[in-house]
């Protein structure tokens, strides 16, 4: 006997409704922020693909992934045009494509598995085929999310459901369950409810005993989700334990350091050396002092090692302060490459420690740091592809700082701007002992956009998740100064050469996120793994 056929939204409801969820999800995300978003735009995605027809759920994905990244990734458009922001969102909208077919399969696949089995399933059969899937489901969002931020060319990891949660109740559950943990968790929460409501099938449209039951129990799963989602809200994160307290000054030169900005060599390296005269003037004028000094990515310009005239500059102004200075410089290879680095310099010019005077990002950015098949790009858009100049190396160096402060040797974990947005940089740097996280960042290409709002969105739930301060410095802002909890210790007006001086605490030890996050995330994903072949085979058993 023929399975009849699974609940779904019809193609006219589906495909709208998947481009509003796209388009409320950005709007969750800064710079509108309005996270409570979040909960109506997860479940119009899921609910456009779930038990949906293939061609119905390929649309839906299109129409979700454009209704997002169309809109949240506008920031591309400033100076380079729609050329790089239609090509970037095309890529990261047919992840969505492929995560509305996934969904679509499993989902539908499961349910006509488990009602088949309704007997052998027992009085809560519908239960255990919502709770399958609503787990496939979730490993397919988690899959996708984990995927697009892996490849191509090393991936893209914005855009995630977590980062809406950072300055929210829910934002400690990051330092629980790592970045991949709390998407899950939110995502798995509507799914229930989704399925909940899509359990019963088609047929029950026109049975009204049958629709009653399935509303009282969408909406009862609705009121439990709801339920637990407010005891989690009132989680507090994990902290660590604390070993001191560092001080620490980060200069922000408000440099016109963006690729077509009009200035001269060596305007961003002033910029930053005039403000951290003006930072030490304070200081010795209240006498006050730092331990430690930061500077953003790129602002001692090219060749920081090899310029004796500028070394010479910043190793004074270190031994003004009685601090050594991070400081971030383009470094050049023998090869004729070249690195985007940090160096700790001291008064006698770089500082050699244990864990290490020299950080070069691990992860640099394609088509903006370097040019990856660059014959076949430079066909399709010429101009666009040389402004790409330097072929910047991936780095080998750990992703660490020790320089000497409180008596001993203080080791900060460093992430060069886009970094910060890769779980692995997070792991490796509490590997390597970081007891303070430094960030890094140049956001000038992108002027006022929501481009640096949300990289300091996703640098916060960096600081939750590893339980420790991070120090977000930009050239042009937003430079913050974040507290293990998340919430602000100091910060700088944008578009202003300014300093911040705040004292943060130094921890030591992995919280639960570091340590399990990583697990979290595979389970999740091979769920989806799981769903989905558990849907190829349900929807093939229906063919027979």
């Amino acid at each position: 006997m023929t399975a009849p056929a699974p609940r779904r939204l019809p193609w006219w409801a589906a495909v709208p409704a998947a481009g509003l969820g796209g388009f409320l999800f950005d709007l969750a995300n800064p710079g509108v922020a309005a996270w409570p978003l979040v909960f109506l735009a997860v479940p119009l995605m899921l609910a456009s693909w779930w038990q949906q027809r293939q061609g119905v759920a390929l649309l839906a994905g299109l129409a979700a992934g454009a209704g997002f990244w169309l809109a949240h990734l506008s920031w591309l458009t400033l100076y380079l045009g729609p050329v790089p922001w239609l090509g970037l969102a095309t890529v990261m909208t047919a992840w969505f494509v492929l995560q509305g077919s996934a969904t679509a399969v499993a989902t539908s696949g499961i349910a006509r598995l488990g009602m088949r089995r309704v007997a052998s399933l027992g009085r809560f059969a519908s239960a255990w085929i919502v709770l399958a899937q609503s787990l496939a489901a979730t490993g397919v969002w988690v899959l996708r999310e984990g995927v697009q931020g892996s490849w191509p060319y090393g991936g893209f990891p914005w855009g995630r459901v977590a980062h809406v949660f950072a300055e929210t109740p829910f934002g400690a559950l990051a330092s629980w369950f790592g970045f991949a943990g709390l998407s899950g968790l939110i995502v798995f929460a509507m799914a229930v409810v989704i399925g909940a409501f899509g359990q019963a099938p088609s047929q029950a449209r026109l049975q009204a005993p049958a629709f009653r039951r399935t509303a009282v129990r969408g909406c009862a799963a609705a009121v439990t989700v709801a339920g637990v989602l407010t005891g989690l809200s009132f989680a507090p994160p994990a902290l660590l334990g604390q070993t001191g307290s560092l001080r620490v000054g980060a200069v922000q030169g408000n440099s016109k350091s963006g690729i077509f900005d009009d200035r001269e060599s060596g305007d961003v390296y002033a910029d930053h050396v005039r403000a951290t005269e003006e930072m030490l003037d304070e200081l010795e004028a209240s006498g006050d002092s730092v331990d430690v000094i930061v500077w953003p990515e790129n602002s001692a310009e090219f060749g920081l090692t090899d310029n004796p005239l500028r070394g010479r500059e910043v190793a004074l102004l270190s031994k003004r302060a009685g601090a050594p200075i991070v400081a971030g410089s383009v470094l050049a290879n023998d090869d004729g490459t070249y690195t985007n680095s940090s160096v700790v310099w001291g008064p006698e010019g770089l500082v050699e420690s244990a864990a290490g005077a020299r950080y070069d990002k691990r992860f640099p950015v394609p088509f903006a740091e370097y040019m990856p098949n660059r014959d076949f790009f430079h066909a399709l858009a010429p101009e666009l592809v040389d402004l790409v100049q330097l072929e910047y190396e991936p780095g080998e160096y750990e992703p660490v700082h020790g320089f000497e402060a409180l008596g001993r040797e203080v080791v900060a974990g460093v992430a060069i701007c886009f970094d910060i947005i890769f779980d692995d940089q997070a792991e490796r740097m509490a590997d390597d002992g970081a007891e303070v996280i430094f960030a890094p960042t140049n956001n000038a290409d992108f002027g006022r956009t929501d481009e640096s709002v949300q990289q300091l969105q996703i640098a916060r739930l960096r600081a939750i998740e590893s339980g420790r301060a991070l120090v977000n410095i930009s050239t042009v802002g937003t430079s913050r100064i974040i507290a293990p909890d998340g919430s602000d210790i100091a910060g700088l007006e944008p578009f202003t050469r300014d300093a911040m001086v705040a004292s943060v605490p130094l921890v030591e030890g992995k919280t639960p996120a570091l340590r399990f996050g990583a697990g979290i995330a595979f389970a999740w994903m091979a769920l989806g793994v799981a769903g989905i072949a558990a849907g190829v085979l349900g929807r093939q058993r229906r063919t027979r």
